[in-house]
């Protein structure tokens, strides 16, 4: 007979569920069990075709085969042996489906069934010999429990299945015995999918394996553990644990339960209680949920190798190894340690309220990342007792400035001997930066606190790179033709079709607004012709650019223009007097790519448009023997569009229209150079140049920043021409040019022209 007892605290529908004691399972002769008897050594084999249903008691070292038969209770005990094999069990009258009890069994693509327990792998309550059952592609249904194991037994579940059927059941019971549940295994109870017990002659411990395997309760917890065991579970390689209550595991009756959460993602809650102790180790794993845990429990969290917990900790102590937590609310942790961890006080990026963490003890080293709200003075908090270590605060940048700048405290720390520093070394917010400070509070203890700055955040200064840097963009381009123009002066019978690519570079001062570098490469092209038999020639050149902006810390902005005008030439043979002027339309595309302080990317773009002019006139000298000089003065003006336009960080910004006006006095020689059929002509040129204009003004966020690109500086730059026959020539040109706040390292032009 089985005789039967309540646990405490873990209920049915009637408030308390009935397991089957281990403390007496005894086989009786008694005419309401008449079964086929196998013993004493004895092997019986049975089939569908030849047996007829029945119960069965194999004892004393004999052995079962069943094969693709029906049979009803099968019971194995005293070192025997049972192999199932495409067989189904159907246990009568609340009876158990297959019972082994100190022996073996193996079972394959079987079907038992019970009003009861399905499976029992058990032991004399004396006894140390406990039994091994495997099972494959199996199913076992009990009413009251799938499968129990009792203490020193074993019991493994391949690609099968453990099902509790009926209100109050569970998938499997482990009374200080060990299941391995492998290879999609599915475990499913009413009250809870696994339940683990103390065997009742303390004997053996419970241990729970499973791999890539599920465990639910449909109405309950997934696993529940009581009556103050040592239990040992293991969750590997994307197995489930599913409650329906919302709790993964309930330790409970002064319990202790540890947990190794390998390569799996969890979704629920942890809840201890009844002085019981939990711990739980996650390696490469994740879990989404809660700590839940009554005082006078305790719970350990231990974070290995890139896992991740999202949740309330609720006092837990935690260690985080190269791995993350998230908080999703208010909380507090006893004991928080970092090995290269992140402590995230929510989702990056999220809209939140602020939250905070009290922690009594904080060590180790890592990454805590906060967020701020700059316009309303809410920021996160993190709190602690004693504090060691080093810690880098990571905190959310903004477009968006504070409508009223002021320190936000970050860390309050009582007896602190950490070391604290801003991640990046700076916060953006809106048009400015924040930096990190300390101060000592009223208390004596130490406070980190955002201390606004004067500096101009990432942000800003591409919206201002952007909108100065369009005077570069055009006075590169117009380098190309100054270089025709230049053909044009030294020949007075030239003209035709030419083609120019280009590439210039620039650096650009913090002294103009802000400093950045710029790489612009371009083509231009163009065609032009003699007004009949005078010396007026006017052409039409177009052309494409692209620039490239570097700025301090990765953040970067670029410019496309097209660009198409006019221009004139006018030279006199008789003493070397020429005059060239044109006319130049731009259309600019301008993008924005900022890398914010908190590693976020923020982007914006828009277009405007720009006209410019340049007037140069001077003289070609003939100093004989093919040698010659021209002098000119030059002066050119330009006028850029202003902008609108916001980062989709909620930047805005917008800019007055941009003026340049500049002169530039210079001196050009060379000589021309007779080889046969070819003609070379080499030359150099030095020139001054000042810039007239500034006080252009761009508002970032209705801050109004000045860029100034105004000074004097100077050219010099060297060049040749090719003529290889009266129709082709070839050109290249390199120059250098320094003023007040912006230096030109490297300028070079690329030519040929046709001649008609």
């Amino acid at each position: 007979m089985i005789l039967g007892k309540k646990i405490s605290g873990v209920p049915d529908s009637t408030g308390a569920f009935t397991v089957l004691s281990l403390s007496a399972f005894f086989f009786m002769s008694c005419p309401a069990w008449a079964a086929t008897i196998v013993d004493n050594g004895a092997t019986l084999d049975v089939d569908s075709a030849t047996t007829p249903v029945t119960d069965y008691l194999v004892r004393n070292n004999s052995t079962l085969n069943v094969q693709g038969a029906l049979t009803e209770s099968i019971r194995v005990t005293s070192g025997s042996a049972l192999n199932l094999n495409d067989a189904m069990v159907n246990g009568q009258n609340g009876g158990i489906g297959v019972a082994i009890n100190s022996s073996s069994a193996a079972i394959n693509r079987a079907t038992v069934n019970s009003d009861s327990t399905a499976l029992l792998v058990n032991r004399p309550n004396a006894s140390t010999q406990g039994s091994t059952v495997t099972a494959a592609d199996s199913e076992f249904n009990g009413g009251e429990t799938g499968a129990a194991v009792s203490g020193l037994s074993t019991l493994e579940l391949i690609n099968s299945q453990a099902t509790g059927t009926t209100a109050g059941s569970h998938g499997v019971d482990i009374f200080g015995g060990a299941v391995r549940a492998t290879a999609r295994t599915h475990i499913s109870g009413d009250v809870a999918g696994v339940v683990m017990v103390n065997d009742p002659a303390q004997q053996g411990n419970a241990s729970l394996f499973l791999d890539n395997s599920t465990v639910e309760g449909r109405n309950g917890a997934a696993i529940i553990i009581d009556q103050g065991v040592d239990a040992t579970i293991t969750v590997s390689n994307n197995s489930t644990l599913i409650g329906s209550n919302g709790n993964l595991l309930e330790v409970q009756g002064a319990s202790a339960a540890d947990m190794d959460i390998v390569n799996s993602r969890l979704q629920g809650n942890v809840q201890i209680t009844g002085n019981s102790t939990a711990s739980l180790m996650f390696d490469r794993a994740a879990m989404a949920g809660d700590i839940v845990r009554e005082e006078g429990s305790l719970a350990n969290v231990v974070l290995n190798n890139g896992s991740s917990f999202t949740g309330r900790l609720n006092g837990s102590n935690l260690a985080l190894n190269e791995s993350d937590l998230t908080m999703v609310d208010n909380d507090r942790i006893d004991t928080l340690s970092l090995n290269d961890g992140t402590v995230n006080f929510g989702v990056p990026g999220e809209q939140r309220a602020a939250r905070q963490l009290d922690v009594v003890t904080l060590s180790g080293s890592g990454t805590i990342a906060m967020q701020g709200n700059f316009a309303t003075g809410e920021r996160d908090l993190l709190t602690a007792a004693t504090a060691t270590g080093s810690f880098d605060l990571e905190v959310n940048a903004s477009g968006k400035d504070a409508a009223d700048p002021q320190p936000l405290t970050l860390v309050q720390i009582e007896r602190n001997q950490a070391t604290f520093s801003l991640l990046g070394g700076r916060v953006n917010v809106g048009t400015w930066d924040y930096e990190l400070a300390e101060r000592t509070n009223t208390d004596g203890g130490t406070e980190y606190y955002l201390n606004p700055t004067t500096r101009l955040s990432p942000g800003a200064q591409s919206v201002v790179a952007l909108f100065q840097t369009a005077l570069t963009v055009s006075y590169g381009e117009l380098k190309s033709l100054e270089n025709r123009m230049g053909e044009l002066q030294s020949d007075a019978n030239l003209n035709g079709l030419w083609i120019r690519p280009y590439g210039n570079e620039y650096k650009v001062a913090d002294g103009s607004g802000v400093g950045y570098s710029q790489q612009q490469q371009g083509l231009s092209l163009g065609v032009d012709t003699r007004l009949g038999h005078s010396q007026w020639r006017v052409g039409l050149m177009a052309g494409y650019s692209q620039s490239d902006l570097s700025l301090d810390g990765g953040t970067s902005a670029d410019v496309d223009s097209y660009y198409f005008g006019p221009y004139f030439s006018w030279s006199n043979p008789d003493n070397g007097d020429f005059l060239d002027g044109a006319l130049k339309f731009n259309h600019l595309r301008n993008e924005s790519k900022v890398s914010m302080s908190d590693g976020q990317r923020a982007k914006g773009d828009y277009s405007n448009s720009a006209v410019s002019a340049l007037l140069e006139g001077g003289r070609l000298i003939d100093l004989g023997n093919d040698w010659f000089a021209k002098p000119s003065v030059q002066l050119s003006a330009a006028v850029i569009q202003g902008g609108n336009y916001r980062l989709d960080n909620d930047m805005q910004a917008d800019s007055d229209r941009t003026h340049s006006l500049r002169t530039k006095l210079g001196v050009s020689a060379g000589r021309s150079v007779n080889l046969g059929s070819m003609r070379v002509r080499p030359y150099g040129r030095v020139a001054m140049v000042h810039e007239f204009a500034s006080n252009d003004n761009v508002r970032v966020n209705g801050n109004t920043l000045n860029t100034d690109l105004s000074g004097s500086g100077f050219e010099v730059g060297t060049g040749m021409t090719v003529s290889v026959s009266d129709n082709m020539r070839f050109d290249a040109g390199v120059d250098y040019a320094k003023g007040k706040n912006i230096e030109q390292p490297v300028a070079v032009t690329l030519g040929m022209s046709y001649q008609w």
